[in-house]
């Protein structure tokens, strides 16, 4: 099923009165409203879901009485996924996979008059965690976070983690590793060595046979992780014969685009959010700077790192970090150049439309 389906399915079990038959529990969380000022809330409930099998928060539904009231305002939909991911993952790490979408569905007023009332639900979902336990980086005093602090799901309740879970995650953890090294030892045994070479999923490198490192897209790279999931997952009849994941479309060799070597984490490790604290500037000067520069053009200056079907997290290097200081030292002398660019970067879907139509 789609989360969509199964975000219905949760909410499709009412009792005469109207209320929900399902409860909040490990893999759901109701919220009345979507309100971006309490995005550490929403954080460290993901991280809770991240840490133990993954869950839903379905916004628009309240929790007691447990009634379906829908979404008041546009908030959920005007949420800049972008700026959402860079929130989230400021808090937590390593990222978290999520999605996130709306529907709209048909309820029944309580009043018995046989109304209908169409009403707007939003759901964002989060993954299992592929490496646990995700961590708190930094700490929040609304939500009384600490950095280093482990969330972990209990019923209906996000909590920090106690010693059990704790102890069976890194059993997991360790018994991954070693499956994954075991495998690979086969498949070297299997195939010999001539023709190996080894894929890096976490930034796209393949190290191949010829002593040279290529990198194909993280994106893409994603996809085909999430495809062998699905594979995995009971969708292929494996009697047919090995799965075969087919690329369609073009794919760009082009050698001039440099592949920043090491890890993204430390070869591009700031967040948006993070570049602007650094350089102390607000984070809409940070967007018109980066837009009228077209650094994420440039990947000495920017990677972007796909974290769910819709998100991405757009990660900059300290050359980025170098080069804006110097800009903005010389706006100094200049301050009306600034100026000039913030009117650039808000009139800019404007100024797209003219030159389309």
């Amino acid at each position: 099923m789609s989360h969509e389906e199964i975000v219905r399915k949760t909410l499709s079990s009412r009792n005469a009165a109207g209320l929900l038959k399902s409860r909040e529990s490990n893999t759901v969380e109701f919220k009345e409203s979507f309100n971006k000022n309490s995005t550490a809330k929403y954080a460290k409930t993901m991280a809770a879901f991240s840490n133990n099998r993954g869950g839903y928060i379905i916004f628009g539904v309240k929790d007691n009485p447990r009634t379906i009231v829908g979404l008041k305002s546009d908030n959920f939909e005007n949420m800049s996924q972008e700026q959402f991911s860079d929130a989230i993952n400021s808090l937590f790490a390593p990222a978290m996979d999520w999605d996130c979408g709306t529907f709209t569905m048909d309820i029944a007023a309580a009043n018995g008059t046989g109304t209908v009332q169409n009403m707007k639900i939003g759901w964002i979902y989060t993954s299992e965690a592929e490496y646990k336990p995700v961590i708190a980086q930094k700490p929040n005093d609304g939500e009384k976070i600490n950095s280093g602090d482990v969330y972990y799901r209990y019923r209906a309740r996000s909590e920090k983690i106690k010693f059990a879970e704790m102890s069976r995650i890194m059993d997991e953890r360790i018994s991954k590793e070693r499956e994954g090294l075991l495998k690979l030892f086969e498949i070297i045994r299997d195939n010999k060595t001539a023709n190996l070479g080894i894929v890096n999923y976490s930034n796209g490198k393949i190290s191949t046979p010829y002593g040279v490192d290529v990198s194909f897209d993280r994106k893409l790279v994603t996809q085909v992780l999430k495809k062998a999931k699905f594979i995995k997952e009971g969708s292929f009849n494996e009697t047919d014969g090995i799965p075969v994941i087919k690329v369609t479309g073009n794919i760009d060799l082009a050698e001039e685009v440099p592949v920043p070597e090491g890890n993204p984490d430390e070869t591009h490790p700031y967040i948006q959010k993070e570049l602007a604290e650094k350089l102390d500037i607000s984070t809409q000067d940070l967007y018109a700077l980066v837009w009228y520069y077209k650094m994420k053009e440039a990947k000495k200056y920017h990677l972007a790192i796909t974290v769910s079907k819709n998100g991405k997290t757009h990660k900059f290097s300290n050359f980025a970090l170098q080069f804006l200081r110097e800009k903005l030292k010389e706006f100094e002398s200049s301050p009306t150049e600034l100026e000039e660019i913030r009117r650039a970067y808000k009139n800019r879907k404007k100024v797209e439309r003219v030159n389309n139509g």
